[in-house]
């Protein structure tokens, strides 16, 4: 079996258990096929003090994860905080690393998850020790419409993330339209689609009587989501339409319940907060249809879960969410036109029994799987060891 070492850039730690906790699904995933194991450093910030350095380990069947803490008590924040603690974070991450080869040996392959700065490292390591790297992106950031998107970074930043893809021997992104925009801004050759995943052992289709309509959203609900607009749109379908609801779940804001009941939708919209993994699918399966209405995406992991659990979904053109949608599992609209959302959320209503849901979430899990993810991530290693890519 292969040594297959993964270094995370972003990784759910004890400050914040969602902080890329995609990164972890697809950890999970592939060790379902193959053992693995993950190193974070974390990446708290230097207005967050860390009295003294540690260093966590879990391991759960084939996925170590080692997630390493260092002390940090410059609080602030600014140029004069940040230098000494980024200096602190490469420094802890190089010396973690040369203990690690010295127990475990060099790893057949490393895989980046978020180019900086963990990408810094596997540049390291190549010049170090001759280890070739993957890279997996997930962002959105190399977009132009992205606020602090990459062509707004500071030079340093881009030169650093342009050097990485270079010296990667291969990339992967979690969609197409991804995929060509870092081919345009780096001449990326070895270019490989992964999608994002869903744990279907939660996100999968039930049969339910639901007695009313009812849309659900779910999501950080910042500005990219877009959930202003996502209320207008149902203060317009309020007026047409009474027999529906909507459930909000996720990171909710005082201003956004302040402008739903300025918008009347009290009765309506129904805001359940955060919740826990498992009960998102659970609200998933006891709705009719999930509401998108983000400015830009990747990919969206919850509609992929969406589709394991047959949820029709109204969503946005942007990003990869059109290579996910088809006429038989839910409506595009064009991004920031709400009227375009009142009418796929009337459509939807209006023309709901031609969605088959058993179809939609056997399409989809037969895609997003950890099962089939996994598989062509081991594919990946295997041809990469192989020298086959």
């Amino acid at each position: 079996m292969k040594h297959i070492l993964w270094l995370a850039s972003w990784y759910p730690d004890e400050m914040d258990a969602y902080n890329g906790d995609f990164i972890q699904r697809h950890a999970r995933a592939v060790a379902l096929h193959m053992p693995i194991t993950v190193i974070y450093v974390t990446q708290l910030g230097p207005e967050v003090a860390v009295p003294e350095e540690k260093i966590l380990k879990h391991t759960e069947g084939n996925l170590t994860e080692i997630r390493i803490y260092f002390s940090h008590t410059n609080a602030g924040s600014g140029l004069l905080q940040r230098v000494p603690y980024n200096w602190k974070y490469f420094f802890h991450f190089r010396r973690f690393m040369r203990q690690y080869i010295k127990e475990k040996g060099k790893p057949d392959i490393v895989h980046v998850h978020i180019p900086m700065k963990s990408g810094r490292i596997a540049l390291w390591l190549q010049k170090k020790f001759g280890i070739s790297f993957i890279v997996t992106e997930h962002s959105s950031a190399y977009f132009p419409e992205v606020p602090d998107s990459f062509d707004k970074r500071n030079a340093y930043y881009r030169k650093s993330v342009e050097a990485i893809f270079s010296n990667a021997i291969a990339v992967t992104t979690v969609s197409q339209q991804l995929a060509e925009r870092l081919k345009e801004l780096f001449g990326i050759k070895n270019m490989h689609i992964v999608s994002n995943v869903a744990n279907t052992d939660y996100f999968h289709y039930k049969p339910i009587n639901i007695p009313v309509f009812r849309f659900l959203h779910a999501s950080t609900m910042n500005h990219p989501k877009n959930v202003e607009g996502i209320l207008r749109a149902l203060k317009e379908l309020k007026d047409q339409r009474t027999n529906w609801e909507c459930v909000m779940l996720g990171w909710d804001t005082p201003e956004l319940r302040e402008l739903s009941m300025q918008l009347g939708l009290d009765g309506h919209v129904i805001w359940k907060g955060i919740v826990s993994y498992d009960q998102v699918a659970v609200e998933m399966q006891h709705a009719s249809a999930l509401l998108m209405f983000s400015r830009y995406e990747s990919q969206g992991c919850v509609i992929l879960e969406a589709l394991c659990c047959g949820l029709p979904v109204i969503a946005t053109r942007v990003g990869g969410i059109p290579e996910m949608m088809n006429d038989h599992n839910g409506i595009l609209v064009e991004n920031e036109n709400e009227e375009q959302l009142l009418q796929a959320m009337l459509q939807c209503m209006d023309q709901y029994n031609k969605f088959d849901r058993a179809a939609i979430a056997q399409q989809a899990q037969s895609r997003f799987s950890y099962e089939a993810v996994g598989k062509e991530f081991v594919d990946l290693y295997r041809r990469a060891t192989s020298y086959e890519l």
